[in-house]
């Protein structure tokens, strides 16, 4: 009977538009969640089949709802460099646990980059999902694979440490005063010998105090000693203090030489002589626990002699202690890099982005994660800027992309419709009414 199906295609609008009404809800109240798709309700006609041409039987309506995944929300700035976005085309890969991918883990796909680094040393994001990311090898090279999980790793940061660097070159710019007196070893009665200076029995015209790094990263102090001889020639010693660290060589002097100015107050040419022109090694006190340390100083382009007092304009020192992490960097190819106190830095991880042949096929799940399904089709995860895969943004953080207008016209729209429907039900309802008044 044609008026029983118009109350069943009424009920069916109602289901319909109480499911759209529930779409709209969510979107609105993800309008400030990071990463969020919108969702769209589409209404499908459902047509029963017709007996004849005089009556007509109402089939109602069928509501489905997708995900608008391939519409990209507008890019915010945040203040942490582990809030990641993606500029284009792609997914974080990202897991429910710590584990790896082939060892029990759940690969998932995200754009809420929110992430932070968690008591264990996680890049864990706002929702519970650990990112994923390939290592970076000692040597700069990556193991990628763009359709294997395999080689992915959770990424961690705790116990980065950076290593110290032995010191191995001194740069020492300096001025020795030409109007200096010049030693006389007659007034003085002792002749010079090389080591005089390190074991103070003779005091250095001038001398100055560096800080080296050993191979454990200790500070260590040599000093370099300067004894002016003749007329523009000086000697140089260089030696360790307290002279102790060095004790295989008497006053801890570990480099000796000479010095040959021209009348213009520079080098003259091959006027560095001895062991000082060439690098030496410094073998430390056992108990040190140091390697043995090749030391080489420059002076040749960094000493003067002019009629000025004596004194260091700059020393410039390679090697670093070891240093602490002390902040994390994204570059846009997805490099993620670590910052240490010592003024160093290592790659660590390239984090990749997973495409998808159809964006919008993939199935939602808790947490703005997404599922692969046969409509999405599988995936390829390849580095940020390669094979139609977007750029990953630091310090950025990807806004939903929902319209609030959009919504509240929707929602003005569902809410006549959903009225309307449930006018066929109480007019149906008043047509049965008036059928059966006819028996009475």
């Amino acid at each position: 009977m044609s008026i029983y199906t118009a109350m069943r295609s009424g009920v069916s609008a109602l289901a319909a538009n109480s499911s759209a009404m529930a779409v709209i809800s969510d979107n609105i109240a993800n309008l400030n969640t990071v990463g969020y798709k919108r969702g769209l309700t589409d209404f499908t006609a459902m047509l029963n089949s017709q007996t004849d041409g005089t009556t007509y039987n109402a089939g109602g309506v069928l509501s489905s709802t997708r995900r608008l995944v391939d519409v990209q929300g507008s890019l915010e700035q945040s203040r942490s460099a582990t809030d990641l976005a993606v500029a284009g085309n792609g997914f974080f890969v990202v897991s429910e646990n710590q584990q790896p991918l082939t060892n029990g883990g759940s690969v998932a796909f995200t754009r809420a980059g929110s992430f932070s680094v968690d008591a264990s040393g996680f890049l864990q994001n706002a929702q519970g999902f650990y990112l994923q990311g390939w290592p970076i090898q000692a040597d700069g090279s990556v193991a990628s694979s763009p359709t294997s999980l395999s080689t992915l790793s959770t990424i961690n940061v705790a116990d980065t440490v950076s290593s110290a660097d032995a010191t191995s070159e001194v740069t020492l710019t300096a001025n020795l005063s030409s109007v200096q007196t010049a030693y006389d070893p007659v007034a003085a009665g002792n002749t010079y010998v090389a080591g005089d200076l390190a074991t103070s029995d003779i005091a250095p015209h001038f001398e100055s105090s560096i800080e080296i790094f050993d191979s454990l990263g200790a500070a260590r102090t040599v000093a370099v000693g300067f004894l002016k001889t003749g007329p523009n020639t000086w000697q140089v010693e260089v030696y360790t203090r307290p002279e102790g660290l060095a004790p295989a060589n008497p006053g801890g002097l570990i480099s000796s030489g000479q010095v040959q100015f021209n009348t213009s107050g520079g080098i003259s040419p091959g006027g560095i002589t001895g062991a000082i022109a060439n690098p030496f090694t410094i073998t430390w006190d056992v108990n040190t626990g140091a390697a043995p340390q090749e030391l080489q100083f420059f002076l040749a382009d960094s000493l003067s002699q002019f009629a000025t007092n004596s004194g260091v304009t700059t020393v410039v020192a390679d090697g670093v202690p070891p240093g602490n992490l002390s902040g994390l960097v994204v570059e846009g190819d997805g490099i993620l890099t670590a910052q240490f106190s010592n003024g160093r830095s290592r790659a660590l991880y390239q984090i990749p982005l997973a495409t998808f042949l159809n964006p919008n096929g993939l199935m939602p799940d808790r947490g703005g994660v997404f599922r692969n399904t046969l409509a999405s089709g599988l995936y390829n995860i390849n580095e940020a800027n390669a094979a139609g895969a977007g750029r990953i943004e630091s310090n950025v953080l990807e806004a939903s992309n929902v319209d609030l207008a959009a919504e509240f016209t929707s929602m003005i729209v569902t809410q006549r419709a959903y009225s309307a429907s449930s006018k066929i039900i109480t007019t149906a309802d008043e047509m049965l009414e008036e059928l059966l008044r006819i028996k009475r």
